[in-house]
């Protein structure tokens, strides 16, 4: 039976997101999916869990932001439930109480490193604000070791937990349709690389390890939402014969550019690039601005200090204006 086609953003979903549409800018808005992204990742390799099981989850986490607002849900709920959706797709079952520690304490332990060396959006906060104000001659001082008790099975945070996992589930089943069918671009692209004569670890080393880690660190892009997955393992190579050193590497462009022979139009190809390019830049790149060293974005892990920073944000303008 053939594959059913994976669900892709249309061109209005693109442009306007609904968390644009309720204030947050797309900048804070890509930062935001970047770390929810992460949060599923370090969740999965905690738990044990395959890479296919945490790919299919940031796939469903990316796919959940076209439809609905990180102003209405909180990444860290959407994140615990497309994990848990995906753990049962692809067959690899994770006790839910494990789950729901794990994300605790990735959760808890970047709340602890943004307490002591927040982040500049946490900054943006006006209850992070009035505490560095209070302890600002403490900033430079080094942040405590980091100690973790797990939640009480019965305790009411718990429940709060499990209730808050099972709900996140429902939603991204039901906002999406049950359209959760999910294609990986791997195969294609090892597939890729054989035709094109680059499979050979010998004649070509790393080229298909590079390939493959650019495929995931693309997940926490919103790509595999954008482009179907033969479009995706097309850009892995491209991107990896154009960053090769000491030079590029050159593949055929006559009669025709190699990538046409896979259906794959240049501006795709750039377009998927970009996207992951944004990930890399050492200043200003969507994962620096996420770093663990100031928690990443666990401030914000909550839709209510989500609604607190588009408000303190709104206030500023408006107070900027009337000035």
């Amino acid at each position: 039976m053939p594959q059913l086609l994976n669900t892709l953003a249309s061109e209005a979903q693109v442009r306007e997101t609904p968390s644009r549409r309720d204030g947050i800018p797309a900048e804070f808005e890509d930062e935001l999916r970047v770390y929810g992204c992460q949060l599923i990742q370090q969740a999965g390799i905690l738990l044990s869990l395959p890479q296919v099981t945490m790919a299919t989850a940031q796939v469903l986490f990316q796919r959940f932001w076209y439809v609905s607002s990180m102003k209405s849900f909180s990444i860290k709920d959407i994140g615990m439930g497309a994990l848990f959706l995906s753990s049962k797709l692809e067959e690899s079952p994770v006790r839910l109480r494990d789950l729901i520690n794990v994300y605790d304490f990735l959760i808890q332990r970047g709340l602890h490193f943004s307490k002591h060396n927040p982040s500049p959006r946490a900054k943006q906060l006006p209850r992070q604000s009035s505490k560095m104000s209070s302890s600002s001659s403490s900033s430079s001082s080094p942040v405590p070791p980091f100690h973790y008790e797990p939640e009480q099975y019965f305790s009411s945070s718990f429940y709060d937990y499990k209730d808050a996992l099972v709900i996140a589930e429902m939603q991204i089943l039901k906002r999406l349709g049950f359209q959760v069918q999910v294609n990986l671009p791997y195969a294609t692209m090892v597939n890729y690389l054989q035709t094109l004569g680059l499979a050979d670890a010998e004649r070509h080393p790393g080229v298909a390890q590079r390939a493959w880690g650019i495929l995931n660190d693309a997940l926490q892009t919103p790509v595999y939402a954008l482009f179907a997955p033969h479009v995706l393992a097309a850009a892995s190579i491209y991107l990896v014969m154009h960053t090769m050193k000491p030079q590029p590497a050159v593949l055929p462009l006559e009669p025709k550019p190699w990538w046409e022979l896979f259906d794959v139009t240049r501006e795709e190809l750039r377009i998927v690039c970009a996207h992951v390019l944004r990930l890399y830049d050492a200043r200003s790149g969507l994962a620096a601005a996420v770093r663990d060293e100031w928690g990443g974005l666990a401030d914000f892990c909550e839709r209510a200090a989500v609604r607190e920073w588009i408000a303190a944000q709104s206030s500023s303008s408006q107070q900027q204006q009337t000035a």
